[in-house]
């Protein structure tokens, strides 16, 4: 009498590259144990043999899955009946064999909400909900920024809820984001998954995510201003963010009434070839009443670590000539606020605010004791926050938030850029 082994192996993703079933069967004996089938012995019928008796051959997937495509990314305004869709790309996901997926989506409309889903072979994953900006400015729009996210996940998690809660229009995210060091897919995944869980606004809706590069994007995490590694050193932070083809350096715009300009300090291109570039985005913004500029390492820290001296040279004079509302900086586990300056020296008329450092999620760093020689600094903290912007009529309110939602610290400053009916 022949006895009868029969063995399924169950692949958790339809689509996976690879699947592997390796077997072994003992049997054990007076304590003993004895191999009966080793791990990786030859079975008498392997995939894409020819069955012998009784092995039951399956097919794969037919009907309507058969000829549904493989992913699809579907939208709809909320309330509308019926979805429409975007065409998908996809990359590997750095140096894995994973994939990362994005979809441009065009012609919006401002100030509504949308729902969109994942269809993955014909069957549909979600719905989640995201809203568009208004194409004119509204009184008491805000935003949220910070940096050095992903120390602890729970450090991460608390102040990605506290995100949400605020019920920002978006997030401004200035590098560091996973701490992944261009090696660490599985980092990025979790730094992922708890924005997806915990960045949701009070209503539902996804926060979206504005992002800067930092040194632990970059393989080796070092601050290079001089002679910075290519964008290949950071595979996982462009592969994810597609769009940055040209480099870590963008521009948003928001309508004519709000511009964020970003630019890399020093991680995957050099400071000083960015300057050109750097000055012709802000001036050709100049009729825009609110502007704001995000990067990484900050040019005006509180001493816990050096500053970026190439970035005051470079880039601090173009912000004073543009007349840049507030530059936010991170990267040293602190929270600053520096008085309105000009070269280092306070200007409340012309000067410029710059805010960090960088301590979203992170171990924070002991503030030096004699901080205040710093005399540009108006405040330096050794928290864990983010910070609130409020967008007014004719003002700017900055907060310093905990995750608890305790506000330590705040500021306004005037609008300069335009008048109090701009736009």
């Amino acid at each position: 009498q022949k006895g009868v082994i029969a063995i399924e192996g169950h692949n958790e993703n339809i689509d996976s590259s690879d699947f592997t079933l390796r077997p072994r069967i003992d049997y054990r004996a007076n304590g003993k144990l004895y191999p009966v089938i080793r791990e990786g012995a030859s079975w008498a019928y392997l995939a894409g043999g020819t069955p012998g008796a009784g092995w039951a051959s399956i097919g794969g997937i037919g009907g309507d899955e058969a000829a549904a495509t493989r992913y699809k990314f579907s939208y709809r305004k909320k309330g509308e009946r019926e979805w429409s869709s975007a065409p998908i790309r996809e990359r590997k996901f750095g140096k894995t064999e994973d994939l990362a997926f994005s979809a441009d989506l065009r012609d919006l409309k401002p100030a509504s909400r949308y729902e969109f889903q994942i269809v993955r072979w014909g069957r549909p994953v979600g719905p989640w909900e995201f809203e568009t900006a208004p194409a004119r400015f509204q009184d008491g729009m805000t935003f949220v920024t910070g940096g050095d996210m992903y120390g602890t996940r729970a450090w991460l998690d608390a102040m990605n809820l506290r995100a949400g809660k605020e019920d920002p229009l978006f997030a401004l995210l200035g590098g560091d984001l996973a701490y992944a060091n261009g090696s660490n897919g599985g980092r990025w995944r979790d730094w992922l998954e708890s924005w997806n869980n915990c960045a949701v606004a009070p209503d539902g809706r996804l926060i979206p995510m504005v992002v800067a590069i930092g040194n632990h994007e970059v393989k080796g995490y070092q601050y290079r201003p001089k002679n910075a590694p290519g964008r290949e050193d950071a595979p996982f932070f462009y592969s994810l963010f597609s769009g940055k083809s040209e480099g870590a350096n963008f521009t948003v715009d928001f309508g004519d009434y709000l511009s964020l300009v970003g630019v890399d300090s020093g991680h995957t291109a050099n400071i000083a070839a960015q300057t050109q570039w750097l000055g012709r985005v802000l001036g050709n913004r100049l009729g825009i009443p609110r502007q704001f500029v995000c990067y990484h390492r900050p040019a005006w820290g509180t001493g816990v670590k050096g500053d970026a001296t190439d970035i005051r040279r470079e880039w601090s004079p173009l912000f004073e000539q543009f007349k840049v509302d507030c530059v936010f900086e991170n990267d040293h586990h602190t929270y600053k606020r520096t008085h309105p300056i000009v070269g280092g020296e306070r200007s409340d008329k012309d000067g410029i605010l710059y805010m960090g450092d960088g301590s979203w999620g992170v171990k924070t760093r002991n503030i030096p004791k004699d901080w205040k020689k710093r005399t540009y600094l108006a405040e330096a903290q050794a928290l864990r926050h983010l910070i609130k912007v409020t967008l007014k009529k004719d003002e700017f309110l900055y907060e310093g938030m905990t995750e608890d939602g305790k506000i330590f610290d705040k500021t306004t400053r005037p609008l300069r850029r335009g008048g109090a009916d701009s736009r």
